[in-house]
């Protein structure tokens, strides 16, 4: 029997993942996850992957930063996680590297992220296609390292779609009660990554 997620989910205090592919922030807290959408980096000022800190926080910071503020440990320039004055941005990629969320969205997250939480950035902006028998690629391998780190495929990353990869698919989305197909599109990688995030963080 698979493990369920909770039971995987180690950490005592809040995390944050944040997939620039899909732009979504979770924020797992006892055993509990929170999704937002998110607005992040251009390809010429990409969100920096990689796993840091929140190193300072600030209210009403004013202006494109919208109501709050927490800076990130990263150690080249001034990235962070932060509100907005241009809602319209919120799932496009047009920051500066920054991660803007919906003022209201960014009020409750901050006043649950102590200084010193982590924030795990991962993904790049791209097109997300659909995957299906027989695709090949990078994005292949993803789907099959998030699937085989919760349980659902056993056999070798090696970005081929092949039946045992649609089999796991459709297993993870019978148990997550979504459409059963052996599809993979961004909806379908955002549960995966909600899925590893609850598991995992």
């Amino acid at each position: 029997m698979k493990k369920t997620a909770q039971q995987y989910s180690q950490a005592s205090g809040p995390v944050i993942n944040i997939h620039v592919d899909t732009r979504i922030l979770t924020f797992v807290l006892n055993n509990s996850i929170t999704v937002y959408p998110v607005a992040i980096g251009k390809p010429s000022t990409p969100t920096p992957p990689g796993n840091w800190k929140v190193v300072f926080k600030s209210v009403d910071p004013g202006g494109p930063f919208g109501v709050r503020w927490m800076r990130l440990s990263v150690p080249w320039g001034s990235f962070g996680i932060h509100g907005t004055n241009n809602p319209k941005s919120i799932g496009k990629a047009v920051s500066h590297g920054c991660i803007r969320l919906y003022n209201e969205d960014v009020i409750v997250v901050y006043s649950k992220t102590p200084i010193g939480t982590p924030v795990n950035i991962d993904g790049v902006v791209r097109k997300i296609r659909t995957l299906k028998l027989g695709s090949k690629g990078d994005d292949v391998s993803q789907v099959q390292q998030l699937l085989s780190d919760l349980g659902y495929y056993t056999a070798s990353i090696d970005s081929y779609f092949g039946f045992l990869t649609r089999q796991a698919v459709i297993h993870f989305k019978k148990d997550q009660g979504m459409k059963v197909n052996g599809l993979v599109g961004k909806n379908t990688l955002k549960a995966l990554q909600i899925a590893h995030d609850l598991a995992f963080s």
